[in-house]
């Protein structure tokens, strides 16, 4: 993901890839905690990527103005309930820390807007934990050992970007579909076998990436995403996608290699979606 220098990254201004005509507000770097404590009233970005760390500065909860905080490639394992006292938070870098649980005091970062988690050891997500980040845009849990989401991921109404590739799903909840906001969810690399229904309620989404589970069918309601420009089908053990395909009108990329479709099912696929790259 770009980010911009001294500032918070590009999805932090709108997750859109549009770049804003004028610069945003260039924030100064702190690189340590003594510094950073000893300047609290002003500081609202600390970095201490790969530092060195065995545990989470605590100090770093004196900080009332702390916008930005980056603690990637430390070896922390754990995050304290301290964490949950930095109410400024906008965006909050974790990857790579060595993470096998979250507080649920992170759910008291109410003005968070990015979290990274990717990287990490994580095999779930507290259920109630994540039900206080009324803000967040975008979450990153990449590289994982997630087996299962909590029914409360659909309270992140604000969320318009999810990364859970190369985890260990096999299903999603069916509350899922109570992202209304969301318009990218990428989940390659998991063991879905199946896809809930309610999938067909994200109407804002436009990009869906499934390639590397198990699918071997998909339900009528991934029809409905009627903004879907983009669809990763790859290798899985489709025989066939659902007859009503055809009303994805904005769809301009479909992957569906390594599949089992037969040539017959090929060519019905290209006659609904004329207008669509197809990959098969």
């Amino acid at each position: 993901m770009m980010k911009v220098a001294g500032g918070l990254s590009l999805a932090l201004l709108g997750l859109a890839g549009c770049i804003p005509t004028a610069a945003p507000e260039r924030l100064e770097k702190y690189t340590s905690v003594t510094n950073a404590v000893a300047h609290a009233a002003q500081v609202r970005y600390v970095s201490l990527t790969n530092a060195g760390l065995k545990e989470f500065p605590v100090e770093l909860a004196k900080l009332p103005n702390l916008q930005r905080l980056e603690l990637r490639k430390n070896n922390l394992a754990t995050l304290p309930p301290a964490v949950g006292e930095l109410k400024s938070l906008a965006s909050l870098d974790l990857g790579e820390i060595g993470l096998t649980a979250l507080p649920p005091e992170i759910g008291r970062l109410a003005s968070l807007r990015l979290l990274y988690l990717d990287d990490n050891q994580l095999t779930g997500l507290p259920d109630e934990g994540l039900t206080g980040l009324s803000q967040i845009k975008y979450i990153n849990l990449d590289r994982n050992k997630l087996t299962t989401l909590p029914g409360s991921i659909g309270r992140l109404g604000s969320l318009k970007w999810l990364r859970l590739n190369q985890n260990a799903l096999a299903s999603l909840p069916a509350d899922i579909g109570k992202l209304v906001s969301l318009e990218r969810l990428y989940l390659r690399n998991n063991k879905l076998t199946e896809l809930p229904p309610e999938i067909g309620n994200l109407g804002r989404l436009t990009d869906l990436s499934l390639s590397n589970n198990q699918l071997a069918s998909l339900p009528v309601a991934i029809t409905k995403l009627s903004n879907l420009g983009s669809l990763d089908l790859d290798f899985n053990a489709l025989t066939a996608v659902p007859a009503e395909i055809g009303k994805l009108k904005k769809l301009k990329i479909l992957r569906i290699e390594g599949n089992r479709l037969s040539d017959g099912e090929k060519k019905r696929i290209r006659e609904a979606l004329p207008d669509c790259h197809i990959v098969f």
